[in-house]
């Protein structure tokens, strides 16, 4: 038992890490916008670098996962992130920038298959699996809330590249952290092994529907938090109080993961997504309603982010044996990936009509499509 929580923990340390490091962009944004002389849209396209590396590394990284040890794997994907975030801090122009996005996006990438593939085998038959999810997609919230507050600060204060400096320290320490994954502990080295073979369509249609409601889900709220503290510049807050107030989601998220995720169970699992959308949709009205004050829409952003990760993240250790999750997994993250079509379209609304409100509009329109997928009928979906 001793071993299975001082996974969560690593795990959870790592990835607050990396979702920090992939979140820099939202406080960052401006502030490269004004440094570099970039476009809105190649904002949107620098953000979606993030998700490129996961249309053809995703199902792969699956399968080594289930193929090989978790923890091998992790280590290897942790040099990308390292090598990535250390290129970003010292890019000289927005084109090395976006390489540095995209070595840190392929290692990060696969970092998002292995972490909860690791969490569900060590964890598997256990009651708490649903409020070990949860805990772990509390880094999520963690780390883009020190990026919005800390990385925001320190970019308002002394720049950008004083920001990513920090970050590339702070990857180092988490490339460390992977060493203290105990060899030994039960779930670290039980993946598949060699007879595991490389078939995501075998893995049935409830799988491929899920992925198309976590593409939907995600990639709608994270084009919120992308674009959220741009637009509020534009509404004339300062930049550091515009990443503190997008930021604040993550105090409510926070605050009621807990709770939330340990009632968390494989029968209610889809109300949980259906309930996070639609709370989704609520928040960015709230946003672009002309007098809405934006702390209520944060505030029910943070709701939507308490109630849909958790869900997401359980959702293939819930309904796939552990030497089978890995590729689930990867089907997730592929579908996501296709996030570095759909984020630029999100800036190139705004610069188009010169106003966030379209850019909202489109950001809604991909959590409507995860909303319209994520019907209760897919919980009876199995592989």
């Amino acid at each position: 038992m001793r071993n299975r929580w001082t996974i969560l923990a690593l795990v959870f340390l790592t990835t607050a890490i990396g979702m920090m490091a992939f979140a820099s962009v939202f406080p960052l944004l401006s502030l490269w916008i004004k440094d570099l002389g970039i476009s809105r849209a190649e904002g949107g396209l620098l953000s979606g670098f993030w998700y490129l590396p996961g249309v053809v590394i995703s199902l792969p990284a699956g399968w080594l996962f289930d193929r090989y040890q978790v923890r091998r794997v992790l280590l290897f994907c942790w040099v990308f992130i390292v090598a990535g975030i250390a290129l970003m801090a010292v890019a000289p122009s927005f084109w090395v920038l976006c390489a540095g996005r995209l070595l840190f996006s392929i290692g990060m990438n696969a970092n998002m298959i292995g972490a909860p593939k690791l969490l569900g085998q060590t964890f598997a038959g256990r009651r708490e699996l649903g409020f070990v999810m949860g805990v772990y997609t509390m880094a999520f919230t963690l780390g883009v809330f020190l990026a919005l507050n800390l990385l925001g600060s320190i970019g308002a204060s002394q720049g950008w590249r004083p920001a990513m400096q920090l970050m590339a320290g702070l990857s180092v320490a988490g490339f460390a952290l992977l060493f203290l994954i105990p060899k030994s502990a039960e779930g670290v080295e039980t993946s598949g092994g060699s007879g595991v073979r490389f078939n995501p369509f075998s893995l049935g249609a409830g799988a491929w529907l899920l992925s198309i409601a976590y593409f939907g889900y995600s990639i709608g709220t994270e084009g919120f938090l992308t674009f959220g503290p741009d637009a509020l510049v534009a509404r004339g807050i300062d930049l550091a109080r515009a990443s503190a107030i997008v930021g604040a989601y993550a105090i409510v998220a926070l605050v009621l993961k807990p709770f939330l995720a340990s009632q968390l169970k494989p029968d209610n699992a889809i109300a949980y997504v259906l309930a996070a959308t639609f709370a989704a949709l609520l928040a960015i009205g709230f946003f672009v309603a002309p007098g809405m004050m934006p702390q209520v829409a944060i505030g029910v952003l943070g709701v939507s982010f308490a109630l849909g990760m958790p869900a997401l993240i359980a959702l293939p250790s819930f309904l796939f044996p552990p030497e089978r999750s890995g590729q689930c997994y990867g089907l997730y993250q592929t579908l996501y990936s296709l996030g570095f079509v759909a984020q630029p379209l999100v800036g190139l609304a705004a610069d188009r009509t010169g106003s966030y409100t379209a850019g909202f509009g489109v950001i809604a329109a991909y959590c409507l499509l995860g909303a319209l997928v994520a019907l209760p009928v897919v919980r009876r979906l199995r592989a």
